[in-house]
């Protein structure tokens, strides 16, 4: 396995541990190194990952929002919104990563974490932003979505 890939695989892993526990992040990814043997290049990337989700919740969950019809993010599967948050991190903070690179990884992940039909629906899903995104040639505002179901 890739090294960023373990790293994708430990920030899904954290980031469910995260919501689980309700610790801060930074107890979580403390007490989740203590655990394992990964190493500084792997911590680092999994922890700007979980870092910039974090901070740009808000605005990853409100283009989220935007394209899924009739529901809210809190709405998907844990673990599928997991994913899709992660991958949508990467589109718009991590721009030297190449979408489809993100895409393809993410796809990965929910086949591996989600259920049977996780893969095909985080695929469309990630496809439908990554075309958003580039749309507006670079970093999306957050967008309203009148049809969020709650």
């Amino acid at each position: 396995m890739r090294k960023r890939t373990k790293s994708r695989v430990w920030a899904v892993q954290a980031a469910y541990s995260n919501l689980l526990s309700g610790k801060g992040m930074n107890q979580t990814l403390e007490e989740f190194f203590n655990w394992r043997r990964i190493g500084s290049g792997n911590r680092e990337f999994t922890k700007n990952l979980l870092s910039a989700l974090e901070s740009h919740l808000e605005e990853v969950d409100s283009l989220l929002a935007a394209h899924l019809e009739n529901w809210s993010p809190v709405r998907l599967a844990l673990l599928d919104r997991i994913v899709i948050r992660l991958a949508m991190t990467e589109f718009m903070y991590f721009e030297d990563i190449p979408p489809k690179v993100t895409i393809n990884e993410y796809v990965g992940l929910a086949h591996l974490f989600g259920t049977d039909d996780s893969s095909r629906f985080v695929n469309g899903v990630l496809d439908a932003v990554r075309r958003t995104i580039s749309e507006k040639g670079g970093k999306p505002e957050p967008q309203p979505n009148s049809s969020q179901g709650g």
